[in-house]
């Protein structure tokens, strides 16, 4: 019933938007949002920062929820509008682009003389999306039907990306951008020791602690506790491997943030962090289950495992493009796996497979995505 609702309350909105006065047209303004105006990361993020430095001439706009909890911004110029409100609408009605990295404004009907471009917020092609998912829904379809109608272009960092999820999941038939994921340029060239320091010093740490990212993507009916493993265990076994003392920062899917509120004290509460690249560059390590970062880590080089104990449960729920056991991450369904792919890590073995996946999925990474989209800004 969820889905008619939605399906319903969009179409009128979508009819009743169409009177909105939004004259003049600001063919320089580009209007940034991500994950629903709840953050200031992602794709989207490291796009508007280049062309803040790169091409002034355009006016930068970001929508947030909470619009004053990022005033610091202001400061260089960038507008603030708050996420959904009139003013929102009406400025994204009347810019020459909109940027986002999730399919969050069917609301609005943008114009064939506007370009909404989707970054999208994962690389690779692992876990399924839109209409390839286990359960599909009558509001995929209708959402396909509106991004149809829209002058809408998708970054995609692969070939795997762009024929699994956009074309195959998504249907999209309109222009793919295939230059990359733009937050992954600093993973893939910068070497900014300033960075690493800026995360451990944000949570308190010395400079030679190292740092594992545990980082479990979102499930339904689950809790951040559901997703704990032996975290005394895993230093112990961690400092047996690689040396040095480990601190384990959680960050769980923005969905449950305030759950991990009341996660064990043996965690460090990272889900709050306002960018997740940013953790990905300073961590010796990452551990997830079924989320998309594990794309984005795998350009560092550095060890990449997985955790995951519903792995049955999730393929019939969610389903995979691919077999989860040919990843080149070694995989673990419980805490004494995951201590024994620690304990047996081999990295000749592991950066061989990295090698290998980037050739398999065909990846697009090449560390230039910003100048890319940029560039295609200036073009359309």
């Amino acid at each position: 019933m969820n889905d008619y609702i939605y399906i319903v309350s969009t179409s009128v909105i979508r009819f009743f938007l169409r009177f909105v006065p939004h004259r003049p047209f600001h063919p320089k303004r580009i209007i940034f949002t991500s994950y629903l105006g709840k953050q200031y990361s992602c794709n989207p993020k490291y796009i508007s920062e280049y062309i803040q430095k790169h091409a002034p001439e355009y006016e930068i706009v970001w929508a947030f929820q909470s619009p004053e909890e990022f005033s610091e911004l202001e400061k260089y110029g960038i507008r603030l509008v708050k996420y959904n409100s009139f003013t929102f609408i009406r400025l994204c009605l009347s810019s020459g682009y909109i940027v986002t990295n999730v399919r969050d404004m069917n609301h609005i009907p943008f114009t064939h003389r506007q370009t909404v471009i989707n970054t999208w917020h994962g690389g690779g092609a692992y876990k399924t999306v839109g209409s390839s998912t286990a359960v599909q829904s009558p509001s995929e379809r209708f959402r396909q039907n509106i991004a149809h109608k829209t002058n809408l272009t998708f970054l995609s960092s692969s070939k795997a990306f762009t024929d699994l999820t956009l074309k195959d999941s998504f249907h999209h038939n309109g222009k793919i951008l295939e230059c990359g994921m733009p937050r992954n340029d600093i993973l893939i060239h910068t070497a900014d020791s300033d960075l690493r320091k800026k995360v451990l010093d944000h949570f308190h740490l010395p400079a030679d602690q190292k740092l594992l990212i545990y980082a479990p993507t979102y499930r339904e009916n689950k809790t951040a506790s559901d997703y704990s493993f032996d975290t005394k265990a895993v230093k112990t076994m961690l400092s047996q491997r690689f040396g040095g003392n480990w601190s384990i920062l959680f960050r769980c899917h923005y969905y449950i943030v305030e759950d991990a509120k009341n996660l064990s004290s043996d965690y460090i509460n990272a889900s709050d962090y306002p960018d997740m690249q940013e953790l990905l560059y300073a961590a010796n390590m990452l551990i997830t289950d079924y989320s998309s970062s594990i794309w984005d880590f795998s350009f560092t080089g550095r060890p990449c495992l997985l955790y995951a104990t519903d792995l049955n449960d999730y393929q019939v729920s969610q389903g995979f493009y691919s077999d989860i056991h040919t990843w080149p991450f070694p995989l673990a369904e419980s805490n004494q796996e995951l201590l024994d792919n620690i304990q047996h890590f081999s990295f000749d073995t592991y950066t061989k497979a990295i090698q290998q996946h980037h050739e398999d999925l065909g990846s697009y990474e090449s560390g230039t995505a910003c100048w890319e989209v940029l560039k295609y800004i200036r073009q359309v």
